[in-house]
């Protein structure tokens, strides 16, 4: 039967991949109907090519110094159609003129994907009916302009007005009389180099200046590309992808543009709202703290906020400082500044975030332990009494003064009181001792402390400074030009401290707290034992909700995507109360019981293989206090008696077996 299916299925796929096709609007384009990850050339949208569309082979072959390695690309797809745009997407990035730019090749690379779908399609799929509703948009004005201006193209070109641009500016490309020729990939590689440059193909500047990395830049670059934020969540998506794919240094992040006016007494910044379709990645975005009117000259989720931290930080943060001779005493002091400027972002208190910090070249120099100095102000004072020693780099010494600090006896917070324990590595060259540097790293993370190393300049270890820091090392491993760039990165540092969430063993009980509209965040490793995962939240004071997610970080409440797009989600919460959109089913959950002192609910497992469970409390009234206990376990009842029950199972089991085996001889 199998050998049948086999057969079948090669003989059908063999009859599409040399079907003669043509195109809609111009019967001269010719081209076979082919399964698209097989076609190397253009896809087009015709009637008669199932399962696939027209490939039609390329007429140009573009050659350009390599800005995309084959590693880059090739390796995300796997497809011999991948080897085939390899070539073509590298030629574009080049004349776009970024190269050397990681974060805007990310982002040219990602509005590719979302506007072919993967890759699989080059112009819109669907019979002409199904685009009338855009016959009076984008510049369209009349019958049937939905459909002879659909999106085509790797920017995705729309709409009469961008078609017309294109014919007038771009000569050669006949897009008003035939517009299927925007869809030819060799064609649709040169209008993207033109978009690139000037998004309205009438002015600049170029979309650069927005890809900084973060979904507040990228989500200028989409809305001056086209117009809106339609398929944003799922371009943001792989604007992640690729920045760490690419290793750009560290995943996608918010970012803030320019202050605004809050109200009559605050100031805030603009900052991107968290949208519909980004449930499974809330560490990109959200306002904390009352959110404000549209930023102008944006788009719709660029909000007036006065914070964009969703958690209420508690943290053991640690800072080990390059004071070494490479580094010299100006950008010593940089590097002092980005620490302070830091420290007063972090939530600095006796109950709250706890610092450490040690200062080394040849020498080692502890500037203050985790329990002392609970103040900013007194954090902020010892940081102006550092040294600049100006001699060797001691790395692996330091990161064993960081042992002695992030000890208990230093300070160092149990599992259960829920601080989570991150140390920044800072430094501008290889160390001493690179074996000994990596060890001493390892004896850090084997603690289950964050470790994150920042490497500046051109002169370092990649090895050391990737094993250094904590997997994965495509979010924990930050490459700086110089010291001036830490301050230009200290929006992304801020936002990895607000959006990391706190490791905690299995079978623990963590106390937590939180404000009104504030998180906490928690990261379970899961352990097989069983299929199922109880979570029991006790409060003391104030109500929380609480929501879990198999992959995203920062798991949060649906009514915080605002209704700007309407997309579904992986998140699931347990809360009972109504949800702008629906759950989704992957994440299937039970709730036991839900009253004014404590929530349980069970979590399935899912299927695929996954290594922890994420949740995010969120604070209901001013001052919420709570513990969160949960077990990993193989049955319904799923309570702290688990092994009691097995006990009686087994001893129940094991007495009717004895009970017939007696009968038996009887």
């Amino acid at each position: 039967m199998k050998s049948f299916l086999f057969i079948v299925g090669f003989v059908f796929f063999s009859t599409i991949n040399s079907q003669r096709c043509t195109g809609n609007y111009n019967e001269s384009i010719a081209g076979e109907c082919s399964i698209s990850n097989e076609c190397k050339g253009s896809l087009l949208a015709v009637e008669g090519c199932e399962g696939g569309g027209c490939c039609v082979k390329p007429t140009i072959t573009t050659t350009a110094s390599t800005c995309l390695t084959e590693n880059d690309f090739i390796p995300l797809y796997k497809t011999s159609r991948a080897g085939f745009l390899h070539k073509i997407l590298n030629y574009g990035i080049n004349s776009a003129g970024i190269c050397t730019n990681c974060q805007a090749k990310a982002a040219f690379l990602a509005i590719a994907a979302t506007m072919t779908e993967n890759f699989q399609k080059d112009e819109a799929i669907g019979h002409a009916s199904q685009f009338t509703s855009d016959d009076n948009k984008y510049g369209n004005t009349q019958n049937g302009d939905g459909s002879l201006f659909r999106r085509r193209g790797f920017f995705g070109l729309r709409g009469r007005t961008m078609y017309q641009r294109v014919q007038t500016t771009m000569t050669k490309y006949q897009t008003m009389t035939n517009p299927q020729l925007a869809a030819f990939v060799d064609n649709a590689i040169e209008i993207a180099i033109a978009l690139w440059k000037k998004p309205d193909l009438l002015n600049g500047p170029p979309l650069t200046q927005h890809a900084d990395g973060t979904f507040y830049g990228f989500s200028m670059l989409w809305y001056r590309l086209t117009g809106d934020i339609d398929n944003l969540a799922d371009a943001t998506k792989q604007y992640s992808k690729f920045l760490r794919h690419l290793r750009c240094g560290g995943d996608l992040y918010p970012g803030q543009g320019d202050t605004c006016q809050y109200n009559a007494t605050h100031i805030g910044t603009c900052s991107p709202d968290c949208i519909q379709g980004l449930e499974d990645a809330g560490e990109y975005c959200g306002c904390s703290g009352g959110i404000g009117s549209q930023c102008p000259n944006s788009p719709a989720h660029i909000r007036c906020c006065l914070d964009t931290c969703s958690q209420e930080l508690k943290m053991d943060l640690g800072f080990v400082l390059d004071a070494s001779s490479s580094v010299g005493s100006a950008n010593y002091n940089l590097q002092l500044k980005f620490t302070k400027d830091l420290l007063q972002r972090a939530n600095i208190g006796r109950n709250k975030t706890h610092v450490g910090i040690i200062n080394y070249s040849g020498k080692i120099e502890t500037l203050t332990k985790l329990n002392q100095d609970y103040e900013l102000k007194d954090k902020l004072k010892k940081i102006d009494k550092a040294t600049y020693f100006g001699s060797g780099t001691d790395t692996a010494g330091a990161l064993k003064e960081a042992e002695k600090v992030f000890s208990y006896k230093n300070g160092l917070r149990l599992p259960e009181d829920g601080a989570t324990p991150v140390i920044f590595v800072i430094t501008d060259g290889a160390s001493a001792d690179r074996q000994a540097t990596i060890a001493a790293a390892q004896v850090l993370k084997d603690k289950g402390i964050n470790m994150v190393s920042v490497g500046v300049g051109n002169k370092l270890d990649l090895i050391e400074l990737n094993a250094i820091c904590s997997e994965p090392t495509n979010e924990n491993y930050f490459p700086m030009t110089n010291y001036a760039a830490l301050e230009q990165k200290l929006n992304q540092f801020t936002a990895k401290t607000c959006s990391e969430p706190t490791p905690v063993a299995e079978n623990t009980t963590v106390t937590g707290e939180c404000g009104k509209d504030k998180y906490k965040f928690l990261k379970i490793k899961i352990i097989i034992v069983g299929n199922k995962i109880k979570i029991i939240v006790k409060l003391f004071n104030g109500k929380v909700k609480l929501f879990f997610s198999f992959t995203s970080k920062n798991p949060k409440d649906p009514i915080d995507f605002g209704n700007y797009q309407t997309i579904s989600t992986t998140t699931t919460t347990s809360s009972s109360s109504s949800s702008p959109r629906p759950t989704s089913s992957s994440s299937p959950k039970m709730i036991l019981k839900d009253n004014d002192d404590e929530m349980s609910l069970i979590i399935d497992k899912p299927a695929e293989d996954v290594e922890f469970v994420y949740l995010g409390i969120k604070g209901v009234e001013e001052d919420n206090k709570f513990e969160v206990k949960f077990d990993d376990c193989a049955n319904i009842l799923c309570s702290s008696a688990t092994s009691i029950t097995k006990t009686i199972t087994l001893l129940f089991i094991t007495f009717i077996f004895y009970f017939f085996i007696n009968k038996r001889h009887l």
